[in-house]
């Protein structure tokens, strides 16, 4: 009975690892676009996005639950801001592959053509100051 206590919370710690990994990959990944070129974008977000002397792109899936307490707040932003974009990955996935975007939520942020700042998981709260 104690071996499989054992197995079993051996296979849960190598899950835990694997998905702190996976986490890792995503979070240096999105991280290593920051300061270069906006790549091409299609449509008119990537149109506004290449215009925008600052503009940010908040992508979020409806399944994600991080995702529904964010949503409101860059929708609201969206409203006022022009340069503010809410893209829903399963609607608009192509704008989503366009910027390697691997997670959601995930906030982009340009200026003048360039990424700036990518945020994978929780906005900083300065984020909603910048863009207000």
């Amino acid at each position: 009975m104690t071996q499989i206590f054992m197995y079993l919370a051996l296979g849960v710690g190598g899950l835990l690892v694997l998905m702190m990994g996976l986490n890792l990959v995503v979070v240096l990944r999105m991280r290593a676009l920051q300061g270069k070129p906006l790549p091409e974008v299609p449509g008119p977000i990537g149109k506004s996005l290449r215009n925008a002397k600052r503009g940010l792109a908040y992508f979020f899936s409806p399944t994600c639950g991080a995702c529904r307490s964010i949503t409101p707040v860059i929708e609201k932003l969206s409203e006022k801001n022009r340069d503010v974009h809410v893209i829903d990955v399963t609607r608009q996935f192509d704008v989503a592959r366009a910027l390697k975007v691997l997670a959601t939520p995930t906030v982009v942020e340009v200026e003048s053509g360039r990424i700036v700042a990518v945020h994978v998981g929780p906005l900083p709260p300065q984020l909603v100051q910048r863009y207000g």
